[in-house]
């Protein structure tokens, strides 16, 4: 069993034999709407990480542009430095993981 690169508490890759299978931890009811927001950005990066790993780069590079997306919407809302910027970086990190899959695409 792995961890995924960009995976939260909670999220794990697991490897079996020739297929590669996300485990979804489900979000509790009583999470507050940031919270959700941030469990689904998880969710896409991991499944982004699942897709990547068995060579579907096109899906891939959409699950981490829709997690940058959803992290940077979770950055803006934020009033400490700390928790923006943390934000802002896992943010930044999807995109440069989607840039360098569509870069690979077009070699």
């Amino acid at each position: 069993m792995t961890k995924a690169p960009f995976a939260f508490p909670g999220h794990r890759l697991v490897m079996s034999n020739a297929k590669t299978t996300v485990q979804h931890a489900q979000p509790a009811s009583g999470m507050s709407k940031l919270k959700k927001i941030e469990w689904y950005a998880g969710q896409l990066i991991t499944e982004a990480v699942a897709k990547e790993k068995s060579g579907s780069t096109e899906e891939a590079t959409l699950n981490y542009l829709k997690a940058s997306d959803l992290l940077l919407l979770l950055a803006k809302g934020q009033e400490s430095y700390t928790v923006w910027k943390a934000y802002a970086d896992r943010a930044t990190q999807c995109q440069q993981r989607a840039r360098t899959l569509i870069a690979s695409r077009k070699e």
